[in-house]
């Protein structure tokens, strides 16, 4: 199976390359139209946590994303999506998913993608404030309720730009099967994920959205075991878009772990914060000698998370910040110095230096 997934992405990227430019359409005899495009992001980590020793190093390069995805419109009404990562020798299906226009300003689609909940999340990897998505993300797609998942979704787009989107979907993953006859965990059951979200414009340089999300989970057997509960949230949050070149995002969520999960007298909750900002400067001209360089940026956040008991994470705050120079509109170096530190003061703080190199093609 590697093999094949192997050979497809080889013939895939072959193509890409042979049309060059970025994101190519193409136009075919019966009118269909397809679009090509990829992104590949070399990453290098500095870990002040890990020693570096005879059996372990401390920092080095590795491939943090490969990705090649293909978009055809089938008719006026109907197209589909589909992403590969190649990541680490591991081949995978990201996005796979059919798009039904549901008159001039609805939709449904279904296959696996990206749930509508929390707004940096939904930001593409590609263009991301900082090296990486915040702790608060990681904290959601960890208790799925966020990222990847496989289902169903229907969503209107309003005159004034406001949006509304709601999700039924697996609540296990993505790349996870969940028929019937599956054997269970606490993602994979008989209960299900559902979002929404709703997206509002405030004027021409501010949107606020909410995000709503509760998963079923656990799994009862017979005589041994009953932990079915919930995990629930709601986020708000905000961006802003100013023509100067800054952009601020930030938000917040409010979640709850039911006590029949988690096998406790009272249900847990969870806070989790996150405020990032980045000023984006354009040249006056590009620098020959710099590769084309065109553009320079500095960018910064802070996290704060207060996890729930079972969760596995610690109260912590999390500072981020780094400069980053364009080659252009799809070419991109960043640098972020990371700092995390554990409220509990028996918990070392960490020190990070994260670079990452993106091209999109």
């Amino acid at each position: 199976m590697a093999g094949r997934m192997g050979l497809l992405v080889s013939g895939m990227l072959v193509f890409v390359l042979a049309i060059g430019g970025y994101g190519q359409s193409l136009r075919l005899k019966d009118s269909r139209s397809w679009q090509l495009g990829g992104r590949v992001q070399l990453q290098h980590l500095y870990n002040t946590n890990i020693t570096s020793g005879d059996e372990a190093t401390n920092n080095g390069f590795r491939m943090r994303r490969g990705r090649l995805w293909v978009k055809a419109k089938l008719t006026d009404w109907v197209s589909a999506r589909l992403q590969i990562s190649v990541r680490d020798k591991s081949p995978s299906v990201l996005d796979l998913e059919a798009r039904l226009k549901l008159g001039e300003q609805g939709y449904f689609r279904l296959g696996q993608f990206k749930v509508p909940v929390w707004r940096e999340e939904l930001r593409s990897s590609s263009k991301l404030l900082l090296v990486e998505r915040s702790l608060v993300a990681e904290f959601l797609s960890d208790y799925q309720l966020s990222a990847r998942q496989i289902g169903i979704e229907i969503g209107r787009t309003f005159g004034n730009g406001a949006t509304i989107v709601v999700n039924y979907s697996n609540g296990s993953g993505a790349g996870v099967r969940e028929d019937a006859g599956r054997k269970k965990d606490d993602f994979v059951n008989n209960g299900k994920l559902l979002t929404a979200r709703v997206n509002l414009p405030v004027g021409k340089v501010v949107e606020v959205g909410l995000s709503a999300m509760v998963n079923q989970v656990g799994y009862r057997i017979a005589g041994e075991q009953d932990n079915r509960g919930t995990i629930s949230a709601v986020a708000p949050d905000f961006g802003l878009y100013l023509p100067a070149g800054l952009d601020v995002e930030g938000g917040l969520v409010f979640g709850r772990v039911s006590a029949s999960y988690l096998g406790t007298p009272e249900d847990d909750t969870f806070l989790l914060m996150d405020l990032t900002a980045r000023w984006k400067r354009k040249l006056a001209a590009p620098l020959e000698a710099l590769a084309g360089l065109d553009a320079v940026e500095l960018a910064g956040g802070g996290t704060y998370i207060q996890p729930d008991a079972g969760s596995g994470y610690v109260e912590m705050m999390v500072f981020r910040a780094g400069p980053a120079v364009y080659f252009g509109k799809q070419t991109r170096f960043q640098m972020n110095l990371e700092y995390e530190k554990p409220v509990d003061e028996r918990l070392e703080a960490v020190f990070l230096i994260r670079s990452q190199f993106t091209v999109n093609f």
